[in-house]
């Protein structure tokens, strides 16, 4: 198409604006994803920290008696709601001050975490990538939680142990 004149640069500009309103999904992506990302932060219980296999759905872990400590997690994932991906942070709480974490010790850890959300519920799963405890790293780590009641279950295993974690904390879009 030359712009000689007048009319040329009209139906250049025409066609310019036609393609530039195309919609992102002509191409397979969608225009906008749902969610940018999730930030969940909450001093969780320990509810069990046991030797042995992992609790399943259906043999989920009896509470120990006492309170064995509080740990606390923070976690950032990004993406659409359908394929979120980050990483987290944990570490047992201050006694003193317990939305903040202890002074450094053997349970501070790092990990991945990539899931996705199905209604409320944001559910991801992950591997440690640092801990001071052996057999630590390359265990699973799993994540629920809920955005709308900020009750949050945690999972962290390794080859030796595993330990299961609840609480109510922070769950939300941002």
């Amino acid at each position: 198409m030359h712009i000689t004149d007048r009319r040329g640069l009209l139906r250049m500009g025409a066609v310019g604006i036609a393609l530039g309103g195309l919609d992102r999904r002509a191409t397979g992506q969608p225009s906008q994803p749902t969610t940018r990302g999730i930030h969940i932060h909450a001093t969780l219980d320990v509810l069990s920290d046991l030797p042995g296999d992992p609790p399943t759905d259906s043999q989920p872990p009896a509470r120990q008696l006492p309170l064995l400590f509080r740990f606390n997690i923070n976690i950032d994932v990004w993406g659409p709601d359908h394929d979120l991906s980050g990483q987290g942070w944990g570490a047992r709480a201050d006694p003193a001050e317990e939305k903040q974490p202890a002074r450094v010790d053997a349970l501070q850890r790092i990990y991945t975490q990539r899931g996705s959300i199905d209604g409320d519920i944001v559910r991801l799963r992950g591997r440690m990538l640092f801990s001071y405890v052996p057999g630590d790293a390359g265990g699973p780590i799993v994540t629920e939680a809920n955005l709308i009641t900020g009750a949050v279950t945690f999972y962290a295993g390794n080859t030796v142990s595993h330990a299961s974690l609840t609480g109510v904390g922070v769950v939300m879009r941002v």
